[in-house]
């Protein structure tokens, strides 16, 4: 578009220039066609008055002691003259000319005038004459046979009659154009208006007014109207479900690091090396805790922000989850924790984030890990056919299956039987969640009939190239 910057950049300036371009085409066309037209009608007006000068003459043609002769009828040729300069010749059976100019052409043959009036196109002296020529027969003659009659007439009248009709076709086409272009410039900003009217309406509006739009408008624009409202719900859901996070991640701030405060304090007071040491291993604790919840807070804003920003892009799953596995393992500390790895295929390939896979596969083992206490981990992947899936089962007490749905919320608190867990911040599975929901898939738990908590997450494959 920069190519032309003539180009309107309005609406109202392109859909009329659209118009006019094909107004302005089809009176071309009809300008074109309304000139054939005008010359073909004056060719045929004055071929008709050629014709009957031509009969005339013919009909005047007597024979004189066995020789041909012609009593000019100059009525006929009057007609004729009144408009053009007009020529003839009279040929007898023996093609001598008797009467008129011998020079004039005539190309008609003798064959084809016996027939009738023969009309041709020719030059003389210097101008374009159009010619009609008749043959008569006539067995007076001492040669008895067919004397041909050539009439012609200059062109200056048929081209003038041309033009006459062309201009009065032309300047109806031109004002029929004109006022066709005006009425669409008309109609188009008519047309229009509704759409100022909404822009107004949404102008005018205050950055905290969510509320759908509600206008008057044609059907064609009740479609625009959906997709603002849409836009709008989906933008209010988005900031409802910020704020709500953004009142959950201070609430949850708030407890640690008001703990923290006064654990500082105590340790300030107190002067017993061993309640020292106890004071400094919860300080140490709650601390853990704050980096952990801020890590996993930023975390969330940045799942967030890739899920509906970073395009996807072919990943291997089986190596995504071989990565992960061996970052993740240094977060059992002391514990001697036996991890498993099984894959029915060497790559497996879904469209998805590797950032942000990672991130959900590194919570699950997180929890895993921490929140289950499990020593003996097994991750599988399984490429065969749909979903592509990467399944995590540890040997931990696993989460009750009342609190399946709660667990996937944020900051969400689970009952007094998960007491290991309540140190978590609930955020661990709402990222797993967000992460799978934004690939197109799913999360599941189960309790295997061999034992311990299984975490699935289910991928579509990834489409053919």
């Amino acid at each position: 578009m920069q190519r032309f910057k003539w180009f309107p950049k309005t609406l109202f300036g392109r859909t009329l220039l659209f118009i006019a371009l094909i107004v302005v085409s089809g009176a071309v066309a009809l300008a074109v066609i309304a000139r054939y037209y005008a010359g073909v009608a004056s060719q045929r007006a004055y071929d008709q008055l050629l014709a009957g000068a031509t009969i005339q003459v013919a009909e005047d043609l007597y024979v004189q002691g066995g020789v041909l002769a012609l009593n000019l009828p100059v009525a006929a040729l009057s007609t004729l003259s009144r408009y053009d300069l007009v020529y003839y010749k009279v040929v007898d059976s023996r093609g001598v000319v008797v009467a008129g100019y011998a020079d004039l052409p005539s190309p008609a043959s003798s064959a084809a005038a016996r027939t009738g009036p023969q009309f041709a196109n020719a030059a003389y002296q210097g101008q374009s004459i159009r010619t009609a020529s008749l043959a008569r027969y006539l067995p007076e003659e001492h040669t008895p046979g067919w004397a041909v009659v050539t009439v012609a007439q200059t062109t200056h009248a048929r081209k003038q009659l041309t033009n006459d009709m062309s201009f009065k076709v032309w300047t109806l086409i031109f004002l029929m154009s004109l006022l066709a272009i005006g009425a669409s410039g008309l109609a188009i900003r008519r047309g229009l208006r509704p759409l100022a009217r909404i822009e107004t309406i949404i102008a005018a509006r205050d950055p905290a007014d969510l509320r759908p739009v509600a206008a008057d408008t044609p059907s064609e624009i009740n479609a625009i109207i959906g997709a603002i409202n849409g836009l709008i719900g989906r933008l209010a859901e988005r900031m409802t479900a910020m704020q709500r996070f953004i009142a959950d991640a201070a609430h949850q701030m708030r407890t640690p690091l008001a703990r923290l405060d006064a654990q500082i304090e105590l340790l300030a007071d107190e002067h017993d090396p061993a309640r020292l040491a106890a004071r400094l291993e919860a300080l140490r604790t709650t601390c853990s805790d704050v980096g952990r919840l801020t890590g996993q807070l930023l975390n969330h804003a940045m799942v967030t922000h890739r899920t509906q920003a970073v395009p996807l892009q072919p990943v291997d799953l089986v190596a995504l989850a071989k990565e992960v596995l061996g970052r993740a393992i240094p977060l059992a500390d002391e514990r001697d924790v036996t991890v498993t790895f099984a894959s029915d295929a060497p790559q497996g390939y879904i469209a998805g984030d590797p950032i942000s896979l990672q991130e959900a596969l590194s919570n699950v083992l997180h929890n895993a890990l921490l929140h289950g206490k499990a020593d003996d981990i097994v991750v599988s992947v399984a490429t065969a056919g749909a979903p592509v899936t990467l399944t995590v089962t540890d040997n931990g007490p696993g989460i009750a299956p009342e609190h399946w749905e709660a667990a996937l919320r944020p900051f969400e608190r689970l009952g007094q039987e998960h007491a290991s867990r309540r140190t978590g911040s609930g955020l661990g599975l709402a990222i797993v969640q967000e992460v799978v929901k934004a690939h197109g898939g799913s999360i599941r738990f189960a309790f295997p009939p061999a034992g311990g908590f299984a975490v699935t997450l289910a991928f579509p494959p990834m489409p053919p190239l």
